[in-house]
């Protein structure tokens, strides 16, 4: 099984973080290029008044350069606008293989669903993961 090797940081942006991430893999150091939101996971982790994991919604993932992605967190409906201070986040990044699903009698079904993400799953085959950690400055800092 490979590993990924995942390094991340938390930028502020209006009250809220975007994760800059970079993937590569451990075996040939080449960049991972073209994941998407469905291979990452965001969690946050503590802050100034929190400490337990809570996986973080993903608005849009950006590729560019190879191997290096911005991605934009979607705002907590409870709490649009986070508090300043500390944060830290857990950063997980996943490489899926899409493998044929099996019928009921135990047949591949991979030449009729060729095209059809619908008649294949995914299977993790790499993975990386890193803690990531970003400071929000004081209220009205960020707004003008």
């Amino acid at each position: 099984m490979s590993k990924l090797v995942v390094s991340a940081e938390a930028s502020p942006l209006f009250g809220n973080f975007l994760m800059v991430v970079s993937v590569s893999d451990e075996e040939t150091g080449k960049p991972v290029k073209n994941l998407t939101k469905t291979n990452f996971g965001i969690y946050h982790m503590a802050s100034l008044n929190h400490a337990n994991k809570h996986q973080r919604e993903i608005k849009k993932v950006t590729e560019g350069p190879s191997g290096f992605y911005i991605i934009q967190l979607k705002k907590w409906e409870y709490q649009p606008d986070l508090p300043p201070g500390h944060y830290v986040f857990a950063v997980k990044a996943v490489v899926h293989k899409l493998i044929p699903k099996i019928t009921e009698q135990g047949s591949a079904t991979a030449t009729k669903l060729k095209n059809k993400k619908s008649g294949f799953k995914a299977k993790a085959v790499k993975w990386g993961q890193t803690v990531a950690t970003g400071d929000l400055p004081p209220y009205g800092i960020w707004i003008k």
